[in-house]
This record gives C-alpha cells, structure tokens and sequence, in this order.
C-alpha cells in the first residue's frame, strides 16, 4: 500500500499536481500596474490603455494556470470599460523567471498616524495596531544583508523633516526595531498625504537599488490630504488639486513603484487620490487577514504575467472625451480548461480635473502592428461608414430643392407646369398669354422667323438675305424684374 501512495504522489507531480492545487484554489487575476493611457500609434492619437495582470491564489500568492496559446489569448480575454467589453487587440503572457532567487528589494513603509488612525474598526483593533500587525508579515520575508527597508510615519507635522531622516536597515531586527519604535497616533494629527508622498518617492530615488528592481513606497492610510496650517500644521503642505498633481507627478517621475494601503471607513478614504499616487491599482481593505495579504502581493510576481492592451471604446475614444473621467476595469479571462478567471478588484484611471490627459507613454512595436492588424474603418455599424456620402447627397438633394422647387412653390403663376422655365408675358411685346385649355397654360406664337415647326417636320433655313428686324420696347421699366 505504501508503495502505491509513492506511485500515486509520482504520477500527481509529474502531471501537474501544481496546476491542480492552484485551480482547487480559487485563482484571481490582480492587477500588478493600474491602466496607462497610451498612444496607439505615433501621431495617430487613438486612446489605448495597457494593463499587467498575475494570476493569484485565495492567499493571495502568485501562481501558474495553464493560458491558451499566443495566437488565441487575445480572443480569450475581455475588459469592461464602464460597462462597455472591449476586447483586446494585443495579449502577450510573459515567461516567470528560471532564477528562482529573490532580487534584493529596496522598500520604505510609510505609516499615516494621524488622529483617525485611532480607531478600532479593524477585528477589535485600531487601524494604527492593524497595519503594524501587516507590516510584520512583510518583515517575515526579509532577507538579512540583501533588502532594504526603513519604516517612517507622518502625519501634518515635521513632514519633510522626518521623511527625509529616513534611516534603512538591512537586517530583519534592525526593521523590527524601527517598527516597534513608531510613535503611536495623537489625537490633533492631522494627514498631510500629498507632501509625505513626493517626500518619500525623493528619498527612495536617492536610495541605490543595483539589482535593477524599482525601489517600493508602501503607503498606509485611512484617509485623505487634510491639512490645516492655520491650527499648527506645517507651513507649505500640499493642498487641493494643484498639490495632488504634484505628487502624482513626482510619483511619475522618479520610477518608484508605489502601492498605496486603505484601511479602514470607504466614506473617510480618498480613491480617487490614492489611485493617482500610485503605480498600481490602490488596495482598499476593512478584514485584518486581508490586510495581511497585501504585503504578500508587494513584490512583482516571478511566474510570468499577462499584458494586454485595449482600443477605448467609441465613448472614451479622444482624449477630449476622457478629460475629467474616471475610468473603471474589470477583467476577465478563460484559461486553457474552459475556467473563467476574473481579478480581485476593479483599476480606476482617473482623468486630470480639468485638462486634457495626456499619453503616458507609447505603444511598443508589437503592440503598433497589433493595433494596425485589428484596426477597423468602422467600429460601429457598417452604415456608419457610408456617412459622408449620405450627407452630401443630403445637402445636394437640398440644394436643388431650394434651386428648383422653392421658386415654383411661391410664384406658381409665373411657370408652365410642363416645363421648368419661367412664363414671361412681356416678353414679347403687343402678345397675350393664350387662354388655358383644359387647366394646361398654352403656347404663345413666337415672332417671324422663330416659328417652331411640327413634330418631325424639317424647319426651312432662312435666306441669308432676310433681316431680323429688332424693334425697341416703348414702354421699358429698368426697374422691373424678369419675373416680376
């Protein structure tokens, strides 16, 4: 009996006991950067957005699903974009690293301990205790002499100051130390997120990371920028929309990969702000345990993970039209086996308040001939592309109807109705319009020698000695019209 169990174990490794324990599991996709806006092909200014998924396990652990292949996995994946399903022009699944070593990380952990950080809403503890708590899982893969880390909080007061100390430890109780040593919240604290963060991403642009991986901000906060100078708040603090653009643009800038933490009241967090100083999609919690999991998911996944890119759909498709939007995906995909796999939550892309956004980057060359390969004339209904020749002959139909029906319909007693030309009774001066036979308007006689002869009779030539004799017009009105 022993030996067949040792069979059994055998033949379950051999054949893929790993892909069916991750699909016993419930397998997710997560979002490992939020949506950027791209440019679909240069100077052709078509709106694109590109997303990075991993695949994860209900612990929140990367791991491996068996995905169609190359040439299919694009058919098999579908965003929602406001509701609307896109489907993606390019998909590109990437290969996890052989190298099953760990790249030496370089992280700062920033604590919020404003005054609401107090609050017991977390399983019985506050949200301050919960988040160290969480930070302590992360300690937990820490490798001495290789990571980096420095834990530093902020609230509204020696914001710059403090941040700017931050002091980086390489050993796993020199963090545990620096985590144990934050100062618990007070009560009159107040957040001063925009300034913390740009403070932040600059002392971790200083920070060597020679293993090539970006530096990380953890930010963890209940809230949103609320700063008051005039109570005892610092002096210079970012404020409104004009500071969370320089924060953002400061994220943009320095090549940090910020995850920012929610934790605690929806109502009280600020997502729309949090999605702009980020890197990747914010991730809003209220469970301990699943605060836990984030730090599980900071490090950038090492099985591979799965890029694709999407045309936006003909509501979003100019940039005009995504100004001052907020845009929400949601992502699905079908594996290999038929399963469904849709992400743990949904990305936002918010829009710049008021101008105009613009591209955050360029679409790779693969991803340009995707685009031109799928590029569709019409995205719509096919009789969206005979358009133009429907309002041109729209505007030529109305045109004769003004050249030609308009006079007719208000001087019907100047024309003959059989014929589209004027009836000018003085035309011909001394003749009378003849009487009308049977409703129909009569010919008049045309003078000597214009007579028209009978219907297929031959008209005798003139002799070149015969004259036409021109008589004037006594009884002329220059101020008369020919219609008239």
């Amino acid at each position: 009996m022993t030996t067949f169990f040792r069979i059994a174990a055998f033949v379950l490794a051999v054949t893929g006991w790993p892909q069916l324990l991750a699909h016993g599991q419930a397998v997710a996709l997560d979002f490992l950067t939020k949506p950027t806006l791209v440019e679909c092909e240069p100077e052709g200014g078509e709106p694109c957005f590109r997303m990075r998924f991993d695949f994860v396990d209900g612990a929140g652990k990367p791991v491996k699903v068996q995905l169609p292949s190359a040439e299919q996995l694009a058919s098999h994946v579908e965003v929602q974009v406001d509701a609307h399903a896109v489907k993606p022009f390019y998909a590109e699944a990437t290969a996890g690293k052989a190298d099953e070593t760990r790249p030496p990380q370089t992280a700062l952990l920033l604590f919020d301990v404003s005054g609401s950080m107090l609050k017991g809403d977390l399983d019985g503890q506050s949200r301050f205790d919960a988040a160290k708590g969480a930070a302590e899982e992360y300690l937990k893969n820490f490798s001495d002499g290789q990571d980096l880390v420095a834990i530093v909080p902020f609230d509204s007061h020696n914001v710059e100051s403090t941040i700017s100390a931050a002091h980086f430890v390489s050993t796993r109780a020199a963090a545990q130390a620096e985590l144990d040593a934050l100062p618990r919240p007070l009560a009159h604290n107040n957040t001063a997120l925009y300034s913390a963060v740009r403070a932040a991403v600059a002392v971790l642009r200083k920070q060597p990371h020679p293993s090539g991986e970006p530096p990380r901000l953890l930010l963890l906060t209940d809230g949103a920028n609320d700063v008051h100078p005039q109570s005892g708040d610092d002096q210079g603090l970012l404020v409104g929309s004009g500071g969370l653009a320089a924060a953002a643009a400061a994220v943009q800038q320095s090549g940090v990969d910020v995850l920012p933490i929610g934790l605690g009241n929806r109502e009280s967090i600020d997502e729309i702000a949090m999605t702009r100083l980020g890197t990747r999609p914010p991730l809003i919690t209220f469970d301990v345990n699943d605060l836990r999991k984030v730090f599980q998911l900071v490090p950038l996944s090492q099985n591979g993970s799965l890029n694709v890119a999407i045309q936006a759909p003909e509501s979003l498709g100019s940039r005009t039209l995504l100004a001052g939007r907020i845009v929400h995906f949601r992502a699905k995909i079908t594996l290999q086996d038929g399963s469904a796999q849709v992400e743990n939550r949904q990305a936002l892309w918010v829009a710049p308040p008021v101008a105009t956004p613009s591209f955050e980057g360029e679409a790779t060359e693969a991803e340009q001939r995707a685009f031109l390969a799928n590029a569709q004339m019409d995205r719509g209904s096919p009789l969206l592309f005979l358009r133009p020749f429907f309002v041109f002959a729209g505007f030529a139909a109305l045109l004769a109807i003004l050249w030609f029906g308009l006079p007719r319909l208000l001087w019907p007693e100047c024309y003959d109705n059989r014929v589209a030309r004027p009836v000018r009774p003085e035309y011909w001066p001394g003749a009378e319009l003849p009487a009308r036979r049977g409703g129909q308007p009569g010919f008049r006689q045309a003078p000597p020698g214009f007579e028209a002869a009978a219907r297929g009779a031959r008209v005798p030539m003139r002799n070149p000695g015969e004259h036409t004799i021109v008589q004037t017009v006594t009884e002329f009105d220059p101020n008369k019209t020919r219609l008239s």
